[in-house]
């Protein structure tokens, strides 16, 4: 049994009070107040995630159970074959008012994880939503089991986006998922072994794993939970197999794909004696070789971080349909998640998000861009939503990153629309001859220029600019205890009195996709904006002789920033840029004038780049 696991401490009403405080010395107390009572639960910061889960719905079957009887009930037949059917209903106990998990075992397979939950306290998961939609009577409780685990079904659609894959190589992966190991996976897709050993070759080379445990982990948990591919199962393993500690730290340290001498050295451990803990994980899963132990901890990882999380939301009707990449660093570890929307013929216009979104865009956004002659192309800056955080300087790093996908798109150079100056300047520091046309929107002052340290905006400010130890701790409150709910207050109260933001997200598509932007850039516990506010003296900006093929856009009702506190630093460095001060648009200019933004980019893309860049 999994029990669900409550928020330790403050609950969520009391972390919104402390959230959305418009005063500074309010604020910091609160914040201090809220770290000391999860140092004083747990002896350091709460590591259990309890923020908002995003899941994808259609990655789920659902039906229902009838606990008085034990039996399946409404929709089983999507959800389970008669077989499985037989087998879970044989194993059932009489339903609990907790959470659940059971493993069905189909022969010659991996196991599958079935998530039993009582329909009342989750009826409002979008995947049961979904499925009580069509009416009728309701049973007590609900069965989900993820469809990429069904026989029946071969999709791994965000792995195939993300990792381009043909539809073959697909369909090979999510049967080496349900198989376990790949001769199995060979004979349920109908080819040879030798061809499936050439294209697995293929799979893992292109989404950069080095072993088929680590990728079929991945691909599971990409295809349900818009997470890092770190999720913790050490606990449920535990709880759900009897495991101890250290056969769960084993169990984990394989499903990622690491060797036996590799667990070995990682845990001081022998490796005779990780020979006879690796036997008892086997015999306790229910499994033989390290990838279907991974298909089986990549699954109860999802169960546990679906049920540590403070609520559960779908994401952006959109958003499984973003085409995201991940792009595999050469410089160093890690993946730099990315989406390019096309079309393929024109030259990439990379947006850099700010310090509190992410890649995620609406699509009117994206729709107006592309009518406007760009192909949008957008970036996770490391730490945020996707993109694995980096060593050494913040900025720096950030954009090798962005060179790095332009390589992997073959295109020399790239226009820029950036939310604040920082990631331009690192750039013309690094790559000048790369930059095409750049337009900067409501660029971010200096600390000691800043005249805006009102409300709640200068609240957050001023932490970031005079108390470095707390940004940290506050990357984490906000990562961790934001609800929809508490993101939706504080983006209203960010914006102010600004009428062009209201206006703006008065757009439900337009709202909805910039609280899910919010959403991921907190999935990584806030690692991203600790190292943006951490940065200190990287915000010196890179000079140049020639600035003319910038150009900086300002909202005259932004609320975080004034131009007239920005824009003199930047004509300074950048002699010859372009400015324009448009009176009806505040923080969102850039969802609010799409159309003046591409011209801007369109109109400097028909000179030359010969005699741009001959003039830095």
């Amino acid at each position: 049994m999994i029990e669900d696991r409550a928020e330790p401490g403050f609950g969520p009403e009391a972390s919104e009070r402390a959230l959305l405080a418009d005063d500074f010395e309010q604020l910091a107390r609160a914040l201090a107040e809220l770290i000391e009572a999860d140092r004083d639960l747990a002896g350091e910061p709460t590591a259990v995630p309890t923020r908002p889960a995003a899941i994808f719905a259609e990655a789920w079957l659902v039906c229902g159970l009838d606990a008085a009887s034990g039996e399946l009930d409404n929709g089983w037949e999507q959800a389970f074959s008669a077989a499985e059917r037989e087998e879970l209903e044989w194993e059932l106990p009489a339903a609990s008012s907790s959470p659940l998990i059971r493993f069905l075992h189909p022969a010659n397979a991996s196991p599958v994880l079935v998530l039993i939950l009582p329909l009342a306290p989750y009826a409002h998961w979008p995947m049961i939503k979904a499925w009580a939609a069509p009416g009728g009577r309701l049973p007590s409780h609900v069965t989900m089991r993820l469809a990429a685990m069904d026989a029946r079904q071969d999709r791994f659609n965000r792995a195939r986006s993300m990792f381009r894959l043909t539809q073959g190589e697909e369909r090979l992966l999510c049967r080496l998922a349900q198989a376990g190991n790949l001769r199995d996976a060979a004979l349920r897709d109908g080819v040879k072994y030798e061809t499936a050993r050439t294209t697995l070759k293929d799979v893992l080379a292109k989404s950069g794993h080095p072993r088929q445990p680590a990728l079929v982990g991945a691909a599971i948990k990409l295809g349900t939970l818009d997470e890092p591919l770190d999720l913790d199962s050490d606990g449920a393993m535990r709880e759900a197999f009897g495991l101890s500690a250290r056969q769960s730290a084993i169990a984990r340290l394989f499903a990622l794909g690491q060797t036996r001498d590799e667990v070995a050295a990682q845990l001081g451990l022998s490796l005779e004696t990780i020979k006879a803990e690796l036997k008892v994980v086997y015999t306790a899963l229910g499994v033989g070789n390290a990838t279907a132990l991974a298909a089986v901890a990549a699954q109860i990882g999802l169960a546990a971080r679906m049920l540590a999380a403070q609520d559960v939301g779908g994401v952006d009707l959109a958003a499984s349909s973003e085409p995201v990449r991940l792009l595999m660093r050469k410089r160093q570890g890690g993946r730099i998640a990315f989406a390019d929307y096309g079309p393929a013929d024109r030259i990439p216009t990379f947006h850099f998000h700010t310090a509190t979104t992410s890649r995620y865009l609406p699509r009117s956004y994206i729709a107006a861009l592309q009518a406007g002659g760009l192909r949008p192309v957008t970036i996770d800056s490391p730490g945020f939503g996707l993109t694995e955080m980096t060593q050494g300087n913040y900025f720096d790093e950030s954009a090798h990153d962005v060179i790095a996908v332009a390589d992997a798109l073959g295109a020399e150079r790239f226009n820029v629309i950036s939310r604040g100056a920082r990631q331009v300047s690192f750039l013309l520091r690094h790559y000048p001859e790369r930059l095409g046309r750049v337009v900067v929107v409501n660029p971010e002052s200096e600390p000691k220029a800043d005249k805006t340290l009102g409300g709640i905006q200068g609240a957050y400010k001023r932490v970031f600019y005079s108390l470095p130890a707390m940004i940290a701790p506050l990357a984490n409150q906000l990562a961790n205890r934001v609800s929809d709910r508490t993101m939706e207050r504080m983006i209203d109260k960010f914006m102010g009195d600004s009428a062009g933001d209201r206006m703006v997200l008065a757009d439900p598509e337009t709202r909805r996709a910039h609280i899910h932007s919010n959403r991921l850039a907190a999935l990584q516990g806030g690692k991203g904006l600790a190292a943006v506010g951490l940065a200190g003296d990287q915000d010196v900006l890179h000079s140049i002789a020639d600035g003319s093929f910038i150009t900086v856009m300002c909202g005259l009702q932004d609320a975080m920033y004034r131009a007239e506190d920005t824009v003199p630093r930047l004509q300074a460095a950048w002699p010859g840029m372009k400015v324009r001060l448009l009176e009806d648009a505040g923080r969102l200019l850039h969802l609010q004038h799409p159309k003046l933004i591409a011209a801007e980019l369109t109109d400097g893309s028909r000179m030359s780049a010969a005699r741009r860049q001959s003039k830095r």
